[in-house]
């Protein structure tokens, strides 16, 4: 059975922090300060990180930020290494965004890097539209960001990307679609890191 949960007790948030910072320290070295500097707010669960399961075996996990009633972010998605290829990081995007959805969530945002191609077709295949980019002024990186939303808030999803990411760019279709031929053969892959 497969199931999207979120992180409850303090054993359960510890052990995801610690495998979410296996895998990306070398990769975001702030990572874990984020984490820290933030804990008050995944304490009073603006900003949660879910744990991916399949049958009892947790394949990964996803980090939300509930913006405000009906504005999230999606922070991460993260599916390790063993469980790759196989369906599970599409099945989780779906169902989370579905999930929010439900609960009346009118826009959901994500990012990943540009050179995250394999990623951005997993937005594709979750109905979530490229808007634009955002520039990382830690990683000195530029990111796409991606909105699925309902129909009656699509003409101000690039609005509202520029009150949520500093330095977001909002791109017309055209300079989307250059964009995605210039990096349409990176393919950024984490693994989590050997003990």
């Amino acid at each position: 059975m497969f199931e999207i949960r979120r992180l409850n007790t303090v054993d359960e948030f510890n052990k995801g922090v610690t495998a979410l910072t296996e895998i990306f320290i070398e990769e975001y070295p702030y990572y874990s300060k984020w984490i820290e500097k933030n804990s008050e707010q995944f304490r009073t669960g603006e900003k949660q990180i879910l744990s991916v399961l399949n049958e009892k075996d947790i394949v990964g996990y996803i980090m939300i930020h509930f913006c405000t009633e009906d504005i999230v972010k999606i922070n991460g998605i993260y599916i390790f290494e063993d469980y790759k290829g196989k369906g599970f990081a599409t099945k989780a995007i779906s169902d989370v965004s579905n999930y929010l959805k439900a609960i009346n969530v009118q826009m959901i945002f994500i990012q990943t890097r540009l050179d995250n191609n394999a990623v951005v077709h997993l937005f594709d295949k979750c109905n979530y539209k490229l808007i634009g980019t955002n520039y990382h002024t830690i990683e000195k990186k530029d990111n796409w960001v991606a909105c699925n939303c309902s129909k009656s808030k699509e003409m101000d999803m690039q609005k509202t990307a520029q009150e949520l990411y500093d330095g977001f760019c909002p791109l017309s279709h055209e300079e989307i679609q250059s964009l995605r031929n210039e990096h349409k053969d990176g393919n950024l892959i984490l693994t989590r890191k050997k003990k």
